[in-house]
């Protein structure tokens, strides 16, 4: 069957039209976009959800308890574990980095947007500077898969090449692309910008487990001998990148394939996702979609009843990749506007449906303070301003906690460099870095 009678078959011929009037190089790249689409699956996730009623999962969930691990008495034994993986090369690290800055004002992968920092580091080095800091403590490499979009894909390798790398060696870092579905409008038919480009859209972040693997980089994870992989969102500035302790964690759990980290919740109507069972498999309820009357119930000390807040940072077995890159996620659908359809139809998958697949999953309980610093919001909460110096009181106490004398009238920024989490530092360490691996700045910054 030839592309135009394909195209028949699902009724987007109309792709097509005005094509042999374009330059040569414009026909290639528009053949090329077309081509990289399934539309048997668009026509048959059109016809699903334009005709589906709502199936929201609103009768059957329950918690999903948590503890804060540092209070678990294994504590010690995960650190030490995560340790060994870590120095037998056994970890990777996969950042799901496809997003734009441009809610923070910035035309550029939001990885690379420098966020205020005492230093002018981005989010990017920030996090090559914490894989660095293991690195070079264990004696040993850590993968970095990078995941980036068609939006950002090339400006994200501009960025690492022109900083070198972040004195990271190149070779054990790997920029591939998530995969894009073409936007429909309103009657299924494909929507085309005015050069007959497709509206191609991310396919949502569940698609990393495929992208991963139709990328070549979850075969290039195995033959290294990587057993567990780390993933995380890019705009969390406090990311503990391959945590030890949350590595072990996970090994010495002989059930689960899966870990997540979880904080409380700040209140009840705090907008995150939070962790629950559904129909007793693990699973993350959406703030849009829990049901009034869930978020609202309080445990019998008063604290929410569905409280493991979501921080998009997780853990999996190398099994769970491999299981995953051949099992499919749901697809949900979106209204959106899209070039010039203000109503039209956006598919995605989302990680967190990975978990009832994978069945029995662990919770990871941490300091809100210690390791969720999200930026999100140009300005007021979850900030460029509100992590600085969420960070910036994170270092101070390190340094309190290190008995270092230090201005009580100002916060403090560490190079991931000098220490990971508050290791190493003592006052001989602070007078030596002070104005160099250790800045400072004033606490009542806003």
């Amino acid at each position: 069957m030839n592309l135009l009678e394909s195209l028949k078959k699902w009724g987007q011929e109309h792709l097509l039209n005005n094509l042999e009037v374009k330059e040569t190089s414009k026909q290639d790249s528009i053949l090329k976009e077309i081509q990289s689409q399934d539309f048997e699956l668009l026509n048959k996730l059109f016809l699903q959800h334009s005709k589906a009623n709502d199936t929201s999962k609103n009768s059957s969930y329950s918690p999903l308890s948590f503890q804060l691990a540092r209070d678990n008495s294994q504590y010690k034994m995960w650190e030490e574990t995560g340790e060994v993986l870590l120095r037998n090369s056994q970890v990777a690290v996969f950042l799901l980095a496809g997003g734009q800055g441009s809610r923070l004002g910035f035309e550029g992968p939001k990885g690379a947007f420098d966020i205020g920092l005492e230093s002018k580091k981005t989010l990017f080095q920030i996090q090559a500077e914490r894989i660095d800091n293991l690195s070079r403590r264990f004696g040993a490499s850590i993968p970095w898969c990078i995941m980036t979009s068609p939006l950002n894909h090339q400006e994200t390798i501009e960025h690492f090449t022109k900083n070198q790398h972040f004195g990271l060696d190149p070779n054990n870092i790997q920029f591939f692309q998530q995969g894009t579905l073409c936007a429909l409008d309103e009657k299924g038919k494909a929507i085309q910008d005015k050069d007959g480009h497709l509206a191609l859209v991310p396919d949502g972040n569940g698609g990393c487990f495929r992208a991963i693997a139709q990328s070549g980089n979850l075969d290039w994870l195995k033959s290294k001998g990587i057993r567990y992989v780390f993933m995380y969102g890019v705009d969390n500035l406090l990311t503990k990148i391959a945590d030890p302790a949350f590595i072990g964690a996970l090994a010495t759990d002989g059930r689960a394939l899966s870990s997540s980290k979880v904080v409380h919740k700040k209140h009840l109507n705090e907008k995150v996702g939070v962790f629950a069972l559904h129909n007793n498999l693990p699973t993350v309820i959406e703030y849009i979609d829990i049901p009034e009357d869930l978020r609202n119930s309080l445990q019998d000390d008063g604290t929410p009843l569905f409280d493991g807040a979501n921080i998009a940072t997780h853990l999996f077995k190398i099994e769970a990749l491999q299981k995953l890159q051949n099992t499919p996620l749901p697809w949900h659908a979106a209204r959106k506007h899209v070039l010039e359809e203000k109503n039209a139809w956006k598919f995605e998958q989302f990680l967190f449906d990975a978990f009832p697949i994978l069945g029995s999953m662990t919770l990871y309980g941490v300091s809100r303070g210690e390791e969720f610093a999200p930026i999100k919001n140009a300005s007021g909460e979850d900030s460029p301003a509100s992590a600085k110096r969420l960070l910036g009181l994170l270092h101070r106490f390190w340094l309190e906690e290190s008995n270092v004398k230090i201005n009580p009238k100002m916060l403090y920024e560490i190079s991931p460099t000098l220490s990971y989490a508050g290791e190493g530092l003592n006052q001989r360490v602070f007078d030596q870095e002070l104005a160099k691996n250790i800045l400072e700045f004033p606490a009542d910054f806003e």
